[in-house]
């Protein structure tokens, strides 16, 4: 079930407890193991935390992974953030440059649109 804009169950877990939890949402994201995402969201992970190295989200792997599932969970089901990654790239820009499917590219349009109005 989902918890909100990054809201997430954090039991009083400690900061590395957190951060493996955050890099296992990561991880599942890259391998488009929704499943896992899932897990690691109830778990506690934080939905908008990015990527050390790469500066990206879980949402904007999913986008730039084509995976237009992944991205609408992250979206509806737990508020992902829409915004622009480390190098200032919005989903839109990761979804053109990766030449996604048509939907995900008409999805994403109009989830940023919403999220900026």
């Amino acid at each position: 079930m989902a918890k909100g804009p990054g809201q997430a169950k954090s039991g009083g877990r400690d900061r590395s407890d957190r951060a493996e939890i955050d890099r296992a949402l990561l991880r599942a994201a890259y391998d488009a193991d929704t499943a896992k995402v899932i897990a690691a969201l109830e778990d506690g992970a934080d939905v908008n935390v990015a990527d050390s190295v790469t500066g990206l989200t879980a949402l904007h792997i999913a986008v730039g992974t084509n995976n237009l599932h992944l991205t609408r969970i992250l979206i509806e089901d737990w508020e992902a953030q829409i915004r622009p990654d480390a190098k200032g790239r919005w989903p839109t820009v990761i979804a053109a440059e990766a030449q996604v499917d048509m939907a995900l590219a008409d999805y994403i349009v109009e989830a940023e649109a919403a999220a900026l109005n």
